[in-house]
């Protein structure tokens, strides 16, 4: 992962990335050579830089009358997220304790952003160590969104003992490894039954990936909905015949 998409994952847009990156080469800078430097217009950087202020990559400092810009070492910016952490984990009983009973929740959840869905995965190589799950779609579609990402999340996948049944719309054998370390087990559909949509079938939820929807995926907790699907890939994956 580059060191942009790393920082947009902490939370900063690829404009403050470029930003932060451009104090730390260049050290404490006016406003107007930070601006000249990151190749971005001076109206617009004053915005980005009191934005990395707020969120704790950088800090203002005046002298001599002059606003001086300086990019937070990594190793504070490291302990300010600790602390966030620290300061959020103080909280967790008491919000909690607000749903006693923790009922399961139910309805839908709208993905918009490809960092929200690769957070979901992320999510997922937790909840279903050592467990199973299925998965109807496209193989090439699925993996696309972004090939590194999602090469890299089947061997973590497996890392984590998590078996899959796929049944793939048709065969793509770049696409759909082989490698029995992977711990898939796979079935093609008819050449004829092709889908833009991947479907992965949880316990407890659907997750539908489609380049159709307005959103990037939607995640269905309907206990009905999933019982459904659950039965239908099974029953497919008992008619149709081993690759």
């Amino acid at each position: 992962m580059s060191t942009i998409a790393t920082l947009t994952d902490l939370g900063l847009s690829a404009p403050e990335a470029n930003i932060y990156l451009t104090l730390l080469k260049i050290g404490g800078s006016t406003a107007s050579a930070v601006a000249q430097s990151a190749g971005i217009k001076r109206t617009t950087v004053y915005a980005i830089l009191k934005s990395l202020a707020q969120k704790g990559f950088v800090t203002l400092y005046y002298r001599r009358s002059r606003q001086l810009y300086y990019a937070e070492r990594p190793e504070r910016v490291r302990q300010y997220f600790e602390k966030k952490i620290e300061t959020f984990e103080s909280l967790i009983p008491a919000l909690e304790a607000v749903d006693k009973t923790k009922l399961q929740m139910i309805g839908l959840r709208f993905i918009e952003t490809l960092p929200e869905l690769k957070r979901f995965y992320g999510d997922i190589l937790e909840e279903y160590k050592n467990k199973e799950y299925c998965v109807i779609g496209s193989a090439g579609a699925w993996q696309n969104l972004d090939p590194g990402f999602f090469i890299q999340y089947r061997k973590d996948r497996a890392k984590a003992n998590i078996h899959t049944k796929i049944l793939l719309s048709h065969f793509q054998p770049e696409a759909s490894p082989a490698d029995p370390k992977l711990l898939r087990a796979v079935k093609f559909l008819p050449k004829k039954y092709k889908f833009k949509s991947t479907i992965d079938i949880y316990k407890d939820k659907i997750l539908i990936i489609s380049p159709e929807l307005t959103s990037l995926a939607i995640v269905i907790q309907v206990p009905a909905m999933t019982d459904v699907f659950k039965s239908i890939f099974e029953l497919l994956w008992e008619l149709l015949p081993k690759k």
